[in-house]
């Protein structure tokens, strides 16, 4: 994978990026230089109905819809001599925008290091032979259980199968193209009713022919519910359990985000939230079709976000939940 990050690399990138470091250190509130990561949201529509997901339970306020190509396009194009990496995950479930592909093949145009995250519900022979021939440098599956009993307690709606056929289908897409991408990561997100798994789901990746497993902190929202879902090894948990039964997350808030200065988000109907925690475009930049998108980023409504964030001694209500 280093390689292929190597290869995204141009003068301007590197002087982008170097700025942009450069400024997080001096701590300058004004964001000048341009994104050298992009988040887009294909699809704010998923086939499954995680618990703990903003969008499968239940908690998304904006509209389901998929990104169309033109939006995408308003996006891409104005950023690509600066971006490094794409995300093409937010909400939702990215393969289920049939343009995925179109979209992935225009940014491997432009050299930049592509990621999908998907639930592997749907990666079907066709579609990992396009996602290969789409230039894809990493395919994240989520699994987070090596049963279907403890895999559906999280991934509700979800056939385990199916995803150990999803990444077969991509082992033998690559196969059959006698190329090396995408890299096949398995994540697993650590709860209290898999943590036992763990040791397993490391060796079963393997032989399912994935190249590394991730294990991933989960993301609590329903509070209410936390100490059911917290894991007891806190190694893999990015909270802390209060005596009241309350949660608290154990990192410390940074009035210095790195994100706010270094990655662009936009949903899939071009609104571009703060970050990739304003899962309800709570505190909106712009939006991508109604202007130009360095325009949006460095703008002084940006800028007075940013500040908003950077001058808060806990940050706002979205950073409560930041892994960082």
């Amino acid at each position: 994978m280093a390689a292929r990050l190597l290869r995204t690399l141009t003068l301007r990138r590197v002087a982008n990026s170097a700025r942009i470091r450069f400024c997080s250190l001096a701590r300058m509130r004004q964001v000048r230089t341009r994104p050298e990561s992009l988040s887009v949201e294909p699809a704010s529509v998923c086939n499954l109905r995680c618990p703990e997901c903003t969008l499968g339970g239940g908690r998304l306020q904006r509209p389901g819809q998929l990104m169309d190509l033109a939006t995408f396009g308003n996006t891409l194009q104005p950023l690509a001599p600066w971006l490094v990496s794409c995300q093409f995950f937010l909400q939702g479930e990215p393969t289920l925008n049939p343009d995925l592909c179109q979209m992935i093949a225009a940014a491997h145009r432009h050299r930049i290091f592509t990621t999908v995250s998907t639930n592997g519900q749907t990666l079907t022979p066709e579609l990992c032979n396009n996602l290969v021939v789409s230039g894809l440098d990493r395919l994240i599956v989520s699994v987070d259980g090596t049963t279907q009993e403890v895999y559906e307690r999280y991934r509700v709606g979800a056939s385990l199968q199916a995803a150990i056929d999803g990444i077969g289908n991509m082992v033998a897409a690559r196969k059959a193209q006698k190329r090396h991408n995408p890299l096949i990561e398995v994540q697993f997100i650590v709860f209290r009713h898999n943590g036992h798994q763990i040791s397993q789901i490391k060796q079963l990746a393997r032989q399912w022919g994935a190249d590394r497993v991730v294990l991933k902190t989960a993301q609590i929202e329903n509070h209410a519910h936390a100490s059911e879902m917290l894991p007891e090894n806190p190694k893999f948990s990015r909270y802390r359990l209060n005596a009241d039964g309350s949660i608290s997350t154990k990192r410390h808030f940074s009035a210095n985000c790195f994100r706010l200065r270094s990655t662009m988000v936009v949903a899939a109907n071009g609104d571009v939230p703060l970050c990739c925690y304003d899962k309800n475009c709570q505190h909106p930049l712009g939006n991508i079709n109604q202007a130009n998108a360095i325009a949006i980023w460095r703008s002084p409504e940006a800028n007075l976000q940013r500040q908003l964030v950077w001058r808060t001694p806990k940050g706002l209500c979205i950073c409560q939940n930041c892994g960082g």
